[in-house]
């Protein structure tokens, strides 16, 4: 069984109580095609980045599972036919995710609460950290001088010498 997210967007017209209802039906089906679910996480109303159906607001949940793929085609399946559901994804897990949070559990983070080292970007391995001094951003290139555009790029050697044969640039004898 692999490790997957299934996010899911339910109608925001609906009331508390139908919203639970549903999310509550959509975890009994998961649960029936033998995927083990081990949290959900209602994110609530959220504004979409576009309309879906008229709509441009959703109700957001965020659900962990471990699965096989053909439980979870079935899954998929249900969900696009279920009343009240907007849109959904479903994401593998791979296994530099899992390699990085049996990092963070044994440095001692909370793996859960997705937090980051002070002064990482989430695209940083968690060793990284320490090439940082202070949070100081890096120093400029001296090679580069600060008041060249950044559109025009710094001479190479072989376009120098050509210049230094000919006596200027473009001029051909």
């Amino acid at each position: 069984m692999r490790a997957y997210e299934l996010m899911y967007i339910l109608d925001p017209t609906l009331d508390e109580d139908a919203t639970q209802a549903l999310i509550s039906q959509i975890e009994d089906f998961i649960a029936k095609q033998e995927v083990t679910i081990e949290n959900t996480d209602p994110w609530g109303k959220r504004r979409l980045a576009y309309t879906i159906g008229r709509h441009w607001e959703g109700y957001y949940v965020l659900s962990q599972l471990k699965a096989g793929p053909q439980s979870l085609s079935e899954v998929e399946r249900k969900l696009r036919v279920t009343d009240g559901v907007l849109r959904f994804l479903t994401v593998r897990l791979d296994k530099e995710h899992a390699k990085l949070e049996r990092r963070r559990r044994k440095a001692g983070l909370d793996s859960g609460s997705g937090a980051l080292p002070e002064g990482s970007t989430p695209g940083e391995e968690p060793g990284a950290i320490e090439a940082k001094v202070d949070g100081a951003e890096p120093q400029e290139t001296p090679d580069k001088p600060s008041d060249e555009p950044e559109d025009q790029a710094p001479k190479t050697e072989e376009v120098a010498e050509t210049e230094s044969e000919t006596g200027s640039k473009g001029e051909e004898s």
